[in-house]
């Protein structure tokens, strides 16, 4: 896969960067000629588009032959379901990236750490920073580049607008880290028990709709220097 990032190589860490950039070494060629899904990360974007990867990986899994969407909701009676909690879709989120990224080595050239962060709200705890260190750049030094992914359930009710006022105000302007990826659980199902508020609250436009009008959002914070991409994770069950 190509990476585009001659057009975010402006800050000084990105100029650093350049200046100190290695090519892969005979190992690492070794290992991605070996292995299809592994990748060099080098840049920010390259780490989210990694993640992104991973995330499709996750939603096949979901519905493959022996689907595991299952396990995301839960069962309160004879056919009736509900969602999970935005924190345990939150926690599901971050043991796959565990075992995929981590355990299966994607990331060839640096070591990546997967945390989840306390929130600043009591009970508030669905982002999750996923660092990817880079050392021997000189002898003691290392680099870490971030990427924090906000996660929510298509229920909340500022789906629309917490990608700007909670992802990208709270974290990527503020913070140090300046690439985000807002996750949304598409939670949707005709055996979703009608008791639950959250079913009322989900969007009425669908899956396909808010998929688009979160990738435009996107985009026109790109547009603003703010680098953060959108993925709606199909839970259908």
């Amino acid at each position: 896969m190509c990476f585009q990032t001659a057009l975010l190589l402006t800050t000084p860490q990105s100029v650093t960067r350049r200046s100190t950039w290695s090519p892969p070494t005979p190992i690492e060629v070794v290992q991605l000629v070996g292995n299809r899904h592994r990748r060099l990360v080098q840049s920010e974007i390259q780490l989210l588009e990694v993640l992104i990867e991973s995330l499709n990986r996750l939603e096949q899994k979901l519905h493959g032959i022996t689907p595991a969407v299952v396990w995301l909701w839960n069962e309160i009676g004879q056919k009736e379901y509900r969602p999970r909690s935005e924190n345990e879709f939150s926690d599901y989120v971050k043991q796959h990236l565990e075992e995929d990224l981590l355990g299966k080595g994607i990331v060839v050239n640096r070591e990546v750490e997967i945390r989840r962060s306390a929130g600043s709200l009591p009970g508030e705890r669905t982002d999750i920073h996923v660092n990817a260190v880079l050392t021997g750049i000189s002898k003691g030094s290392f680099e870490v580049i971030t990427v924090i992914i906000e996660v929510k359930g298509n229920w909340h009710r500022e789906l629309f607008q917490a990608m700007e006022t909670q992802l990208v105000n709270r974290y990527l302007k503020e913070g140090k880290c300046k690439y985000g990826l807002y996750l949304i659980g598409w939670f949707e199902s005709s055996r979703w028990d009608a008791t639950d508020n959250r079913k009322s609250a989900i969007p009425s436009c669908g899956l396909q709709v808010t998929k688009d009008t979160l990738k435009d959002q996107a985009t026109s914070l790109l547009k603003k220097g703010v680098n953060v991409r959108s993925f709606v994770m199909n839970l259908y069950l």
